[in-house]
């Protein structure tokens, strides 16, 4: 697999306060060939016209908005790219993740997906929550295994399945489960790969509750597969 095409899928809705940052770090990777492809989710704040006039050659599709799985998805149906990358339109990606991960899709041909590290960062209207923070593990250095840290084989989606778009918080945790459940390889690159951005309006602040919710059905959803799967073998 020599220089293969990265496809980079950003949904967005109403996010054109950070949209150009975000693009911004993915054109700022070294690997070529790369494609931008904004999903703009039924945003009303003009997002699909920021992505069209960002200075790089960025794809922008539109959709009524359905949410960021379902924004994904059809990212990933339009993308040319044999590897498929994600990026909310708040975050950012450091610098060279792509060139750490792409040197484990090369030296490891197995692996269908690849994950890293995240680092929160707090915008400077919540300084005062960052600082109270400074010491807490939400401003530590994590292992995340969601969207924005994941280059991912365009086969493992044909082998998985596409994200379920009838979620809003835990898509890349039920993916990655069912991933599991299919024996695809996969490797946690000790590489901070996401810049999370903390800001007024995080999905995961203002539902915070719904969050955690659906992140216990996914984790139950689970456990019944594999509990079904067992007694079918058993008998």
């Amino acid at each position: 697999m020599s220089d293969p095409m990265v496809s980079c899928i950003i949904p967005v809705f109403n996010g054109r306060q950070y949209l150009a940052e975000c693009l911004d770090s993915i054109f700022a990777q070294a690997h070529r060939p790369l494609e931008a492809i904004v999903v703009d989710d039924g945003s009303t704040d003009g997002s699909g016209n920021a992505a069209r006039a960002y200075p790089q050659p960025v794809r922008v599709l539109t959709q009524p908005n359905a949410g960021a799985p379902a924004a994904r998805n059809a990212g990933i149906a339009a993308a040319n790219g044999p590897l498929i990358a994600f990026l909310d339109a708040d975050d950012l990606w450091t610098s060279d993740r792509l060139r750490v991960q792409m040197a484990r899709m090369a030296a490891r041909p197995e692996l269908g997906f690849v994950a890293g590290l995240a680092r929160n960062f707090w915008i400077e209207e919540l300084g005062d929550e960052a600082r109270r923070l400074a010491d807490s593990a939400r401003a530590g250095v994590v292992p995340a295994y969601v969207t924005g840290t994941m280059l991912v084989r365009r086969e493992a989606f044909d082998r998985v399945g596409l994200f379920d778009a009838s979620l809003r918080h835990g898509d890349s945790t039920e993916w990655i489960l069912r991933a599991r459940e299919a024996g695809v390889a996969e490797e946690l690159v000790n590489k901070v790969c996401l810049l999370r951005r903390i800001h007024r309006t995080n999905l995961s602040r203002v539902q915070r509750a719904a969050s955690r919710d659906e992140f216990l059905a996914i984790i139950k959803r689970n456990l019944d597969r594999r509990r079904g799967g067992g007694e079918t073998e058993k008998r």
